[in-house]
């Protein structure tokens, strides 16, 4: 069968000959949906044992695959439902647990329906015989295809210890390649995210509009969370904001990463709306800030100063420059600005996508070197620069965007102003009598 289309399949394959690879075997949730476009809900629960597996070949005549337990034939008719979402040429099945042992049982009282024609539509991609684990099955597919003795590259070792007796082959790891293969963005996956940006300008606006002076943080965030849901878009966990909370009994601190609440937010306080969550696999990740009432003279001026100085780091966004050049462009413009301790200003310019965090660097990149020594700009990458002031003499400011880079300016994936949200008092919230 001819293999669909799939850009990133071929963005990977490409790469792949580059360092020489033969075949890549990927079984992280992430590396797996990029290849094949495959998710389900196993991923969801944080196994420590992949669920799925992908198997790139470096010859585009070998067939790219997709290795998943025989009871999740259905669930691949349901991502295809509404255009080729998941695309391969082959199916490896295996069994997990007895869920695959029960679906054979055909139930004389029930019709399968049009989910299970299409799920038996499949049958011809589906190669050798039902293996008794994803090791297994991963196995077969290799040596079915004249893997043995070849380069393989692996982002989880123990597939690879655990199929060298039956497939001996020359390891590599292949983590941080898979990185490098991510950070950049087909076509599709940047038209993607642009349907993301939508919803994210729309998940902030809501977030704004529910502060007000009395308001309950904790409800402030169930809130969000609801509208994050019916919009389809799943928080980052029940409290939907990375930033504020409480530490103490009658302390709000709007720079803390979340705490519950315990009290209702007073004139004056600063609130950060970092929302976070994912929707069609990608991450939301903007932010702004917020003030409860009217802010001061002085604490407008900073954030004013914070805004020129991030649209001063967005118009160095380019293709060929470094996340490293970004933090002293945004501390000269404090510091020209009378901004007090501006050491005090935190810039992250990180890639974005099937993780929040995408950094094409080795291992462990998430350390100083993510910011110090930083990454290239290339053109395709979609890049979340995020700027905090930690705020020593009037609070906190910050504000997070993402970009398409460019040949040219940056495409900006969020519409959201930068401006400052300033939330109602008590009294402009009381219905007029």
């Amino acid at each position: 069968m001819t293999e669909p289309n799939n850009p990133r399949a071929e963005r990977l394959r490409r790469m792949m000959g580059e360092e020489g690879y033969d075949a890549v075997v990927l079984s992280h949730p992430h590396d797996v949906r990029y290849a094949v476009g495959y998710h389900s809900i196993l991923e969801r629960w944080g196994q420590m044992e992949a669920m799925a597996a992908a198997i790139v070949y470096a010859d585009p005549a070998k067939p790219l695959t997709l290795v998943i337990p025989e009871a999740n034939l259905g669930l691949v008719a349901v991502l295809n439902q509404d255009g080729p979402a998941c695309t391969f040429a082959e199916i490896r099945t295996f069994e997990m647990l007895n869920f695959c042992e029960v679906s054979r049982y055909l139930d004389p009282d029930r019709d399968a329906g049009q989910l299970g024609e299409d799920a038996m539509a499949m049958a011809d991609l589906i190669k050798g015989s039902c293996q008794p684990d994803i090791a297994a099955a991963v196995a077969s597919a290799l040596a079915d295809n004249g893997m043995a003795g070849k380069r393989i590259g692996f982002d989880e070792h123990r597939m690879s210890a655990r199929i060298s007796n039956r497939v001996p082959h020359e390891y590599s790891d292949v983590l941080d390649f898979m990185m490098r293969v991510r950070v950049v963005k087909t076509a599709e996956e940047l038209d993607r995210y642009r349907k993301v940006g939508k919803l994210a300008d729309r998940i902030i606006e809501f977030a704004g509009g529910v502060l007000y002076e009395g308001a309950d943080w904790n409800d402030v965030q169930a809130k969000i969370c609801d509208f994050m849901v019916r919009n389809e878009v799943i928080p980052v966990d029940e409290g939907a904001m990375l930033f504020g909370g409480a530490y103490e009994q009658d302390e709000f601190i709007p720079d803390l990463f979340r705490t519950r609440g315990n009290r209702s937010l007073r004139k004056g306080d600063i609130v950060i709306l970092e929302t976070q969550g994912i929707h069609d696999g990608f991450w939301v990740d903007i932010n702004r800030t917020a003030v409860i009432g009217p802010p001061s003279e002085e604490y407008q001026h900073q954030h004013d100063v914070l805004r020129d100085a991030f649209v001063k780091m967005v118009d160095q966004l380019r293709p060929g420059m470094s996340t490293a050049d970004l933090p002293a462009i945004g501390y000269e413009h404090l510091k020209a600005n009378g901004v007090a301790t501006p050491e005090k200003l935190l810039v992250v310019a990180h890639g974005i996508g099937l993780m929040p965090l995408e950094i094409p660097l080795p291992y462990p990149a998430a350390g100083l070197a993510g910011v110090k020594e930083g990454f290239v700009l290339e053109e395709g990458m979609l890049l979340s620069l995020d700027s905090l002031y930690f705020g020593a003499k009037v609070g906190p400011c910050h504000m997070e965007n993402v970009y398409a880079i460019t040949s040219g300016a940056p495409e900006p994936m969020y519409d959201a102003p930068l401006e400052l949200i300033v939330a109602p008092l008590a009294a402009e919230t009381e219905p007029a009598e």
